[in-house]
């Protein structure tokens, strides 16, 4: 399934994208069926109870929530009721997960990567950063650029989604605690990475509003049986400017979940693979062609999970 969270009718919902590209609500459509199929009453408190309020809430139902998505998507394909289907150009989509609990960042994890950026070796453990939850937006949604960052940049990368709580797990079990996958990209900014550095531990530089772009879609782990084959690429105005394969990651991602794992993680949140080369920073000369500025279209994309398509404005 590609489970989405979109806006329409000044409501945010959670749905699915049908066959034909549009988006099945899931909550009306399982109330649909709830109350054709099963005749149930009280049909729309049972779907809600089912399916939870929001992205994160659904997976916290774990199968109970997926069974009743794959009832309503059937049921949506069949019964016909407007109400049920909505045209993909009359909503606007978020990010499957607009809130994470926790965004986790992996850093230094392509070995391309770190070559480019003239390190001398990469991590003898999975490194990685927090990015504020409220740096996420949707695959469509702007970037703003800070006037007081000078040296913003991009960083494809996959993101995988926990589905249920994973507390101490072995690599070997680790991708069977992912409800699924979403391209995402990493927006930096560098000068002020640099700045913060210097006096210790970054933060404010991966945390602007804005510098978490992810989506389209949450596509569920059953439908990815091998993340680690994934291709990802970037464009900024159409040029390509990162174009890799998820095999070059350092730590692979069942070694990032069960590492992480040692603190606990929990449904909807976010860890995130790091970044292949071809990075603004780590291009030469280092200097402002490379760097994003207001106006440049970037679409970053993981095989199979959609494309993100994100105009930097300048922030007002």
């Amino acid at each position: 399934m590609k489970l989405v969270t979109f806006f329409h009718d000044e409501q945010e919902r959670i749905g699915a994208i049908d066959n034909a590209g549009n988006v099945v609500d899931l909550l009306n459509a399982y109330a649909s069926y709830l109350r054709k199929a099963e005749k149930a009453a009280a049909a729309n408190r049972l779907a809600s109870a089912a399916l939870g309020s929001d992205m994160v809430e659904f997976l916290k139902h774990g199968d109970q929530a997926m069974d009743a998505a794959r009832l309503a998507i059937g049921h949506a394909a069949t019964d016909g009721s407007g109400d049920n289907v909505i045209e993909r150009h009359r909503v606007r989509l978020m990010a499957p997960v607009p809130r994470p609990g926790a965004l986790v960042s992996a850093g230094k994890n392509f070995s391309d990567h770190v070559a480019e950026m003239s390190s001398k070796k990469g991590p003898v453990a999975p490194v990685a950063f927090l990015k504020l939850p409220g740096s996420v937006i949707g695959p469509e949604d702007d970037i703003p650029h800070p006037p007081e960052v000078k040296n913003l940049d991009y960083e494809v990368e996959l993101a995988v989604i926990i589905g249920k709580p994973c507390v101490d797990v072995s690599a070997d079990e680790a991708l069977n605690y992912v409800a699924g996958y979403s391209s995402f990209n990493d927006i930096s900014a560098r000068d002020i990475i640099r700045g913060e550095n210097k006096n210790g531990i970054h933060l404010m530089g991966k945390s602007f509003p804005g510098f978490a772009p992810m989506g389209p879609y949450l596509v569920t782990a059953d439908e990815i049986p091998e993340p680690q084959n994934l291709k990802l690429w970037l464009h900024v105005n159409g040029e390509i400017r990162q174009d890799s394969h998820l095999g070059y990651m350092i730590f692979k991602i069942r070694d990032m979940i069960a590492y992480w794992s040692q603190m606990g993680l929990n449904p909807g949140d976010v860890l995130t693979t790091g970044t292949p080369r071809g990075v603004a920073a780590g291009r030469k000369p280092d200097q402002v062609p490379w760097w994003l500025k207001p106006g440049d279209l970037v679409e970053a994309e993981v095989e199979g999970l959609g494309c993100l398509r994100n105009r930097v404005v300048a922030e007002k």
